[in-house]
């Protein structure tokens, strides 16, 4: 239809109308639209799908498909508050999703603002771990370290905007090594260690070393001589910094059943033993004020040295079917991460 418009002399509006009918043109239109709109698949056609327990991860240059098993470990943050000498936890908020990587060994940054740890990638056969660092307010999650080798155990180093972790080589030796925040300008320490396996600043220069071995050994190192010293052996994993004291903690294993968490003096180098470990406990870390928090099975226990005579319950995550492990606290004491292994179903 086209409309013409047009005026005469005496300014008198005529309203021509034209129209224009084209059935022959607009015919084949419409059946074309028709038969677009019949392009579609037989009803009895199913979507394409993955074998079943196959996630499709996308991240840049790592895209792989991950096979789903077991549930895997998953890291949690929670508010961590104290009522009547007591601590809490808030309401839980999961950090990672363990369906399709191993998420462990969180740690908080200086700031208490995000949370560094270690996650598993796979591709094809090979599997190997990288540094994440997640972003708490923002939740935000970003890849820090993107190499050839395994990089676990990160630790923000003190006094420097740096983290340290270990890395596993080429030729299977564990080395520690310092990064940049942004995963940069790697740089190994103690080159003649090649068997660390966990590690926690004392100072800006002093370090604890966990070192493989039989039996496996504590290790003091000093980065300004590059010296070390072994100070225990028989020892278990969990290594921390003692808030507001010269001194680290550690698990003492005296037997396969008795095992007590221990001191060692940053300067004079004495070891004093605290309080037996909680039965079944490996993980364990310090409130700024100095309240020890352990972890055994599904329950997070605390030791005031001050008021306390033995350990008391501060939650148990049973009821969410989840083991704890791998536990920290931010440094203002304001928040808890942990890693929750899932409790397998048990057929009867």
């Amino acid at each position: 239809m086209v409309m013409v418009e047009t005026t005469s002399p005496d300014r008198t509006r005529v309203i021509l109308w034209v129209v224009v009918l084209a059935l022959t043109l607009l015919a084949p239109v419409r059946l074309a639209g028709q038969d677009s709109l019949r392009t579609q698949e037989p009803e009895d056609t199913l979507p394409v799908q993955e074998p079943e327990g196959t996630v499709l991860v996308q991240e840049p240059e790592d895209t792989v498909f991950v096979p789903v098993g077991p549930p895997k470990p998953e890291i949690y943050v929670a508010e961590l508050s104290v009522f009547d000498g007591r601590h809490y936890l808030g309401p839980l908020q999961k950090v990672t999703d363990g369906t399709s990587s191993y998420d462990s060994q969180p740690t908080f940054t200086p700031d208490g603002q995000s949370l560094l740890y270690t996650a598993e990638y796979g591709y094809g056969e090979r599997v190997q771990t990288e540094i994440h660092r997640y972003y708490l307010s923002s939740r935000r999650d970003t890849r820090i370290t993107r190499t050839g080798e395994s990089e676990y155990s990160p630790a923000p180093v003190l006094g420097d905007r740096a983290f340290s972790a270990i890395r596993v080589e080429a030729d299977s030796t564990r080395r520690l090594w310092r990064f940049t925040m942004q995963g940069m300008d790697g740089e190994a320490l103690f080159r003649n260690l090649d068997a660390v396996a966990h590690h926690a600043w004392g100072n800006e220069s002093t370090v604890l070393l966990y070192v493989l071995g039989d039996p496996a050994t504590v290790r003091i190192a000093d980065l300004t001589t590059g010296q070390t010293e072994v100070v225990a052996q028989g020892v278990g994993r969990s290594l921390n910094k003692i808030p507001n004291r010269n001194a680290w903690s550690f698990v003492e294993r005296l037997s396969p059943s008795q095992a007590w968490i221990s001191e060692i003096n940053i300067g004079t180098r004495e070891i004093r033993r605290l309080i037996p470990a909680v039965l079944g406990g490996q993980s364990h870390a310090w409130t700024p004020e100095g309240v020890l928090l352990m972890t055994s099975g599904s329950r997070i226990y605390q030791w005031d040295s001050e008021v306390d005579e033995d350990w008391r319950l501060v939650a148990d995550l049973g009821d969410r079917l989840m083991t704890v492990s791998g536990i920290a606290v931010s440094p203002d004491g304001s928040k808890i991460a942990f890693v929750a292994d899932p409790i397998p179903d048990v057929e009867p």
